[in-house]
């Protein structure tokens, strides 16, 4: 069953990708954090360091509680398109392994976020089969590469039909889409047909991609759902005092050196005020 409907309190899950982003995030109220690292590529695996680091903090914080956050780790080797090798392929599976070594410290370690295409668009379902069945018992989230797939019917239904063939495997729990479009407002008709597809299902379908405070209020009555994806950062100048502008480590599109972005807490804390 869809957990679409299953609660009355909108809750948020925050992308970060560095200490600092998560323990804004966790201060603002967010109910789970996709952990990732380079959201400037669109989310990378995250380091081992920022994961144990993570954990450590964590569980310094669990002194009175069982569970302090959800953490989604994103499991995507490089930046680019989603279409993996057997080398990549081995690459993601041995990062799963470690979020369930983690997992098994640190139970707030309880998903991971995936995503994989064939040549044509479709969705890579062998190769999913095989991360999904290896993450059991983690909840496992299908990423916007399904904004990058051919058909969102089709693929819908391809996710959908993952451990369900009798073999004992998990299921993919959520799909992060911005509705085959940029953003969430470009693609709300799709992903309210994505909302219809779901309903008496086990996948829920997760907004994500340009939603903002100006917007949550109209995309919350458009899609009635109460789990959405977002952001919440500013940009923080550098601390350097000595730069050296002639240099810079990145390609042509690329961040500044000496910028960053991290999550504001109060910007999380004002999505929840306006939302709830």
């Amino acid at each position: 069953m869809s957990d679409n409907n299953n609660e009355n309190k909108i809750e948020f899950e925050v992308c970060v990708d560095s200490l600092s982003s998560c323990i804004e995030a966790i201060k603002g109220g967010a109910s789970r954090l996709e952990l990732c690292s380079s959201l400037f590529s669109g989310g990378l695996t995250p380091s081992y360091g920022l994961m144990k680091t993570l954990k450590e903090y964590i569980e310094k914080q669990q002194i009175q509680q069982t569970k302090l956050i959800d953490i989604f780790v994103m499991i995507r080797p490089r930046s680019g398109d989603f279409l993996y090798n057997e080398d990549e392929i081995s690459i993601m599976k041995h990062d799963i392994e470690l979020v369930k070594e983690i997992s098994n410290d640190c139970p707030s370690f309880s998903g991971i976020v995936i995503g994989l295409l064939n040549s044509d668009g479709t969705i890579d379902k062998d190769n999913t089969e095989k991360l999904v069945e290896l993450a059991t018992p983690l909840s496992v989230t299908f990423h916007r590469a399904f904004d990058m797939s051919r058909d969102y019917f089709e693929s819908f239904n391809t996710l959908k039909s993952i451990g369900c063939s009798g073999g004992g495997g998990g299921k993919i729990s959520r799909i992060l889409t911005s509705g085959m479009e940029s953003s969430v407002l470009e693609g709300i008709d799709t992903i309210k047909e994505l909302i219809k597809l779901s309903n008496g299902t086990h996948i829920t379908i997760l907004p994500g991609g340009g939603i903002t405070q100006k917007n949550i209020n109209k995309i919350i009555k458009k899609t009635k759902l109460q789990q959405y994806h977002i952001s919440g950062r500013t940009i923080s100048d550098s601390k350097m005092r000595f730069r050296n502008t002639s240099v810079f480590m990145g390609g042509s599109l690329r961040e500044s050196e000496y910028t960053y972005a991290v999550v504001d807490k109060n910007k999380i804390k004002d999505f929840i005020t306006k939302s709830n």
